[in-house]
């Protein structure tokens, strides 16, 4: 399956998938502009190069790397999921839909992203699953977070980060990355 939003994305209905979704207004526009100029750059100088596919996997690897030390930064609010009961929110609704919709892999719930890793089962004909899994979860998440704060407005940001797990050491790579996290973070020693 593919969609467009910012990227194509290719999805297939069974797969794993790493997944970063981060609150809306959490990274500056500045730093999400430098970012896409920064990737624009490699995309261009990509386009020449024979070994493609190759150097555009490390890129991205690179690319989120630096995505996601900006939003460990401490100054990079909102910090809702910090709040116990918003966590909670998250956490229950990641395990209702676990074992139903997907495998539930590994999952870090910083005070402004979520780390997800999923199997998707290939069990369902719908088109774009992740796409429309994720939307589902971001909005019951949003509505229930915002009753909660009693505020209104936009929550998540409307684009998340996936990335299509290769094989099983890359798993183990993303599960680790994913778990240790708030050590990367700073916020707890290990």
């Amino acid at each position: 399956m593919e969609y467009y939003r910012n990227l194509p994305h290719f999805q297939p209905l069974e797969a794993a998938y790493f997944i970063t979704m981060r609150l809306y207004g959490s990274m500056p526009k500045h730093l999400i502009e430098l970012l896409k100029e920064e990737q624009e750059v490699v995309r261009n100088r990509l386009s020449a190069s024979e070994d493609t596919e190759s150097e555009l996997y490390q890129h991205q690897k690179r690319y989120f790397a630096r995505f996601d030390s900006f939003l460990d930064r401490p100054d990079n609010g909102p910090y809702w999921l910090s709040e116990p009961a918003i966590a909670e929110i998250v956490k229950e609704a990641l395990h209702h839909r676990a074992g139903m919709e997907y495998g539930l892999i590994a999952f870090c719930l910083m005070s402004n992203h979520l780390h997800l890793v999923i199997h998707t089962y290939g069990n369902t004909k719908a088109d774009f699953f992740l796409y429309r899994l994720l939307q589902s979860f971001k909005s019951y998440t949003a509505r229930r977070a915002n009753q909660f704060l009693k505020r209104e407005g936009p929550f998540w940001h409307p684009e998340s980060y996936d990335h299509i797990v290769r094989n099983g050491d890359e798993l183990k790579r993303i599960i680790l990355y994913t778990l240790n996290n708030p050590v990367k973070a700073g916020l707890v020693a290990d």
